[in-house]
């Protein structure tokens, strides 16, 4: 992940990327990367679906953006006490889906309140498949290794597999 926001940033300009992954036994999305912050105060905040942009975008699966972040009548205001702390004011949020699930969210933001752009969006989104990607690697990845230590793991097809995986990555 920190790989992709590195990458938004430098694409779009945007001086701070950050994101995280949903955890699997709550649901709850944590920011567990930043990228051009100036503070901690977007450190491991917990994200639930719904709440602010990037609650909003796990909602909704689909990306979301605000103008103004603190004056917005289009999200929820859980967050406002960190995201005024960063100065952060334009922010994007882009979900991570794989099959269909969302795994995370991307964010980008500026320091100053105005529109962003299609092609940032574009590029948030790119960033956002990059992340897709590698997890969908990473769940093949886990799902041979633990195939291969079950009771068929003796069989040759199923080492076959753990072999073309590990050549993959």
């Amino acid at each position: 992940m920190r790989g992709a926001l590195m990458r938004l940033r430098r694409v779009t300009g945007l001086p701070v990327a950050f994101g995280g992954l949903v955890e699997p036994d709550s649901g709850q999305m944590r920011i567990s990367e930043l990228t051009g912050t100036a503070t901690t105060a977007l450190s491991a905040i917990t994200v639930s679906s719904g709440n602010g942009l990037g609650g909003k975008t796990v909602a909704l699966a689909r990306p979301c953006s605000v103008t103004d972040y603190s004056s917005s009548r289009q999200i929820s205001h859980e967050y406002d006490a960190a995201v005024a702390a960063e100065g952060l004011r334009s922010v994007l949020a882009v979900p991570i889906v794989v099959r269909r699930r969302v795994r995370g969210v991307l964010y980008g933001a500026l320091r100053t309140a105005q529109p962003l752009g299609d092609r940032t969006l574009t590029s948030a989104a790119e960033a956002a498949r990059d992340v897709e990607q590698s997890l969908v690697v990473r769940d093949e990845a886990h799902g041979l290794l633990a195939a291969a230590r079950g009771p068929e793991a003796a069989s040759g097809a199923a080492w076959e597999q753990v072999r073309e995986a590990h050549g993959a990555l």
